[in-house]
Formats: structure tokens, sequence, C-alpha cells
């Protein structure tokens, strides 16, 4: 290139530079920019992605000397169940006398309490809920994961099945101390053996019926069953008696198939058109008066309440598995879940180190061996833990409704953990609730209802909407960028004159 052609493209290039400190000024800004960029960079992911509280610390106390209060939530059904959980608790006050427990023996499972007072912090430390319920709530942020808080050996100590139950994505979330679902109790004063096929179940309840209706009202019901009663909670046992299920392997729902239509017209047809069960029960504490004076023959429900009718009906009291479908081939498989108990999260509940030790104390002598055991005599209360239900299986010669629920047990689901499912109950509650109360006939219509309101709020729920954009936060942080790099382009600079 020849001189005047080189000069003439420096002079090119000086135009497009600053007249001061020409090449050093642009690279002192470029220097200076980018690293302030970094900070601003640093400074959007803060800002735009909110923070949760982390993995917390897993330095938790071994042993503790100082005073410590937990607050408990749940402590089981009336009768068994509670009588259990309170001399469990007077056993763990006597053993931990620094530890004071404030249960509220009140609140049972599945409390819509608990997500408030959770989003509130002022959630109890330990909860006692169901496994499903548990997982929904883990998944939200407001219980712990126990996975590092409790030692491989505690762990395999449980049944695999209920520690499945309580686990989501590979995260254990509680700590379960049983293990059951409903099976079909029955009053042998008025039926006097078990069915063994819903056919046969069917006709001991037509002619229950039959057998004491007078002219003016009917006394004794064979099956009183109100549809909407529990949130959907014993009718999904009987999906899989018509091929169906709640959620399809891809955990989706699958609530308008054929299969669960059947099985809902089935369970409406006992009221509608079999008029085994009376119209307008709105709650399970309506069937339960019945069958408990006498006045049914059948009720479907699980061991939570089995010393309850035993008070009342005595020795007239059985239970078998709820029989199979021969007009499909296919067992009723109910619900097969797990109670079970959590540690609130920091945020959840402001719970301290200490308090979490505690806690884990505690749960650990609620579902103790001892525990389970009395569980299951007392209340029926199939074990979680593998030592348990070694002892249950060898109770069957002595407690005639052992073997009913043995029976059950060979024909179950597993209850399914995962968020989706928290959107089953209330719809179920709502749609099939009211076409039982109603007596609308329209089973087809809505079940299809029920599965557009679930998968709409499964959509709505994950669904991720873009964050608004902050002009103010950037305004300001792109501001501090421009003079950021001017000061720090001045000092460069000036530097390099004085060089």
């Amino acid at each position: 290139m020849s001189n005047s052609k080189k000069d003439a493209s420096k002079e090119a290039k000086s135009r497009l530079l600053p007249k001061h400190g020409n090449v050093f000024w642009l690279k002192g800004f470029a220097v200076v920019a980018v690293t302030a960029l970094f900070i601003l960079g640093g400074f959007v992911v803060l800002f735009s992605h909110p923070q949760g509280s982390g993995p917390l610390s897993t330095s938790v106390p071994a042993t503790s000397s100082n005073s410590v209060t937990i607050t408990v939530w749940g402590s089981g059904s009336p009768g068994g169940e509670q009588h259990v959980f309170n001399s469990t608790l007077a056993y763990f006050e006597a053993q931990y006398p620094n530890i004071t427990v404030q249960d509220s023996p009140a609140i049972n499972v599945a409390s819509t309490n608990f997500a408030s007072a959770a989003h509130a912090g002022n959630a109890p430390d330990v909860y006692r809920d169901t496994s499903d319920n548990a997982g929904a709530l883990y998944a939200s942020g407001s219980v712990l994961n126990l996975s590092s808080y409790l030692n491989q050996s505690f762990v395999n100590s449980f049944t695999t099945g209920t520690i499945k139950d309580w686990t989501l994505n590979g995260a254990l979330y509680g700590v379960p101390v049983n293990t059951n679902g409903v099976g079909l109790y029955y009053n042998m004063k008025l039926v006097k053996t078990p069915p063994k096929t819903v056919y046969q179940m069917l006709q001991d309840a037509a002619n229950v019926t039959k057998n004491t209706t007078s002219t003016t009202n009917t006394s004794v019901w064979g099956m009183p069953y109100g549809l909407g009663t529990n949130y959907g909670y014993r009718a999904a046992a009987w999906f899989p008696a018509f091929g169906g299920q709640i959620f399809n392997s891809q955990e989706v729902p699958v609530l308008n198939s054929s299969q669960d239509t059947s099985a809902v017209s089935f369970l409406y047809n006992l009221t509608y058109v079999k008029n085994v069960s009376p119209k307008g029960l709105t709650s399970m504490a309506q069937e339960q008066q019945l069958f408990e004076t006498n006045r049914s023959a059948f009720i479907i429900d699980g061991p939570w309440d089995q010393s309850l009718y035993t008070s009342y009906l005595g020795s007239n009291l059985n239970v078998t598995a709820l029989p199979y479908d021969n007009a499909t081939g296919h067992y009723p498989a109910p619900i097969w879940g797990s109670i079970g108990y959590f540690i609130t999260s920091p945020q959840a509940s402001g719970i301290t180190s200490s308090q979490i030790w505690a806690s884990l104390k505690f749960i650990q002598f609620e579902t103790n061996l001892t525990a389970q055991k009395n569980l299951f005599t007392k209340a029926g209360d199939f074990p979680s833990l593998k030592a348990a239900g070694a002892f249950a299986a060898n109770q069957t010669a002595s407690d005639p409704l052992a073997a009913g629920w043995i029976a059950q047990e060979a024909h179950t689901q597993i209850q399914p953990n995962f968020p989706q499912m928290n959107f089953y109950w209330s719809n179920f509650h709502t749609y099939v609730g009211n076409l039982y109360d109603n007596g609308t006939h329209n089973v087809s219509s809505v079940m299809q209802a029920f599965q557009n309101a679930v998968v709409s709020q499964i959509n709505q729920e994950t669904a991720t909407p873009a964050a608004p954009v902050n002009w103010t936060l950037y305004g300001g942080i792109i501001a501090a960028v421009v003079i950021v790099a001017g000061v720090g382009a001045f000092f460069y600079t000036s530097r390099k004159k004085k060089n």
C-alpha cells in the first residue's frame, strides 16, 4: 500500500474515534462496559427470578438440652387413633422433658387451614396428613425434604410401598404411620355372609331394603352412598372395576373415558335405579349414623372408623374386600394410601433447627413399632413398618376383622401423590356431587365437564407466564452502567495521557 493510501486510511479511522485518547479511550470504555454488563446481568437474574429459601442446612443438633416447643396439627380420627396418639405423646414427653408439644387434635387430615396458614408463615411445625396432600404441599415449598435428615436404616425399616407413597422426584417428604384404604363393612344382623361378587352385594342390599320397606317409609337401607360426600375417595375404587383409572401412565386425567363414566353410573344408580340408597345424603356422618343404628346393611369405609363401629355393633360387625365385579371381570381397587407426618419448611412456619430436631424425634416416636402395633389393634390401621406388618399378619386368628382387611389389601391401587391429583378431589365434589344431588341422570356430560375442569386447572398451574418488565429497575441499572463506564473511561484515558 502506498504511503498516501496508508495516511488516508489512518485519517478515516481517526474520524470514527473520539479525539481524546483515541484507541486507548475505546479500549478502556470496552473493558469497563463489559464489566458493567456482567454486573447488569447479575442484577437482572437476581431481580427477575424471586429466590426461594433454598435447601435448608442439615446441621440439626443431635441433642438439645434447651427447652423446645413444637406445634402439631392432627392426632387421628376419634377413637382408636386419637387414643394411640395421646398415649404415645405422653411417653414421648416423659422421655424428652425439654420438649413441649402443643397439639391441635381437632384439625384432621386434608384441612384447608394448613395451606392458608403456610402461605401466611403460620403453619404448625408438624402436620399429620395424607401422602398425596403432603406431596402437593411439598411441591409448593411448604414441606421439608427429609432425605438428608433420616438415616437409610430408618427408611429401610418401612415397607417399600409406603415409602414410595411419601416420595416425590426422589425426595422423602414425610414419614408414614400407616397404610390403608376402604373396604366393605357389613352388619351380620342384616347380612349373614359376605358377598363375593358385585351382583350378590346388590342382591343383599335390595333384599334388606325390600324386606324393611313399609308403605310410608324405608326404615333400613341396603347401601347408603352419598356420591359426593368424600370428594371421590371411595369412588376411585370403582374405576378399576370397570377398567378405568383417574390418570393414565403419563399422569394425564382420563375421567371422561367410557370406563370411568360406567363406574360413576354404577354408583349413581345405587340411589336412582337400584333404590338401595336414600337421596339427600350430604355427609359421611349421615351414612355412619344409619350403619351404627342398624339401619343399613353395608357401608364402604376405612379402618380409621372401625373402633367406632365396634362400639355400636359389637360382634355383629364384620368387614370384607369390595367384591369382584362379575360383569366386567375386574376387582374394585381402593386407593391404598398412607397417613403420615411431615415437617413444614421455614417459610411456612418459621421453624428453627432445634424445632426440626424436636419434630424429628416426635415423628419417630409416633411412627415407632409400639405405636403401630397399637394402631393396628385399637384402630385397625395397617402398619407401614415391616416389623409391625409381621405382627399384624399374626393377629388374624385372634382378630375376626383382620382377615377381611388382608383380603382387601390384595386388590388396591397406589394413591397418586403428584400435584395434579390435587385437582381431582374438589372437582369430583362439585361435578359428580351435584349429579347425585340433582338426580339429572346425565352422567356422560358431567364426566366430560369434570375432565375439562381438571385439565383446565392443571394447565393453569403448569403455565409459566412471562415476568413483567420492570422498566424502573432496568432504567436505573442501565443508567448505572453508563455512569460506571464513563467514569472508568475517564480515569483510564487520564492515566494514558500521563504516560
